[in-house]
């Protein structure tokens, strides 16, 4: 029992340090699988909350009370490709009918929020698809100025991400 402890210590411990020192690693570690959860248990949930539900159709409705079942309720964006980026997740939804990608626009920081991550944002794919972007963590925490600044005139300076 001592060494299953100490064992969880370490891995406890060794998270806390990528996430200090190399959060890029921390995040495709640990942070992925973590941030995939919770996205995947708290779609339903979230999307209700932030409005972005729409009612069943009515010939459900009909339907489910002609065979005495429960009545369906709303229905969230279908989820069509959860992908995993080196910064963070990229989420793929197909909207529903009635749904605008405005309103996913408007929602981006309640998302935000709701999936305890760093920053999410959208664009519409084409007709009725959004993507969202979320970003796992703080991409500029650490920037780092180039070895060799051209010195030119009318030349700037980009930073560098690791």
């Amino acid at each position: 029992m001592t060494w299953l402890t100490v064992a969880l210590v370490l891995v406890v411990a060794a998270a806390g340090l990528l996430r200090w020192r190399r959060p890029a690693w921390y995040w495709m570690t640990f942070g992925v699988t973590l941030a995939a959860l919770r996205v995947l248990v708290r779609y339903g949930s979230v999307m209700d909350a932030c409005g972005l539900t729409v009612p069943a159709p009515r010939w459900r409705l009909t339907l489910a009370r002609m065979t005495n079942r429960p009545v369906p309720g709303p229905r969230a964006p279908r989820i069509l490709r959860l992908r995993v980026t080196r910064t963070g997740l990229v989420l793929r939804l197909k909207l529903r009918p009635g749904q605008d990608a405005f309103d996913v626009v408007a929602s981006c920081d309640r998302l935000r929020h709701s999936f305890a991550l760093y920053g999410v944002t959208s664009r519409e794919v084409r007709s009725g698809v959004v993507e969202l972007r979320m970003t796992g963590y703080d991409v500029l925490k650490r920037v780092q100025m180039p070895a060799r600044v051209d010195t030119r005139p009318m030349r700037v300076p980009v930073a560098l991400r690791e």
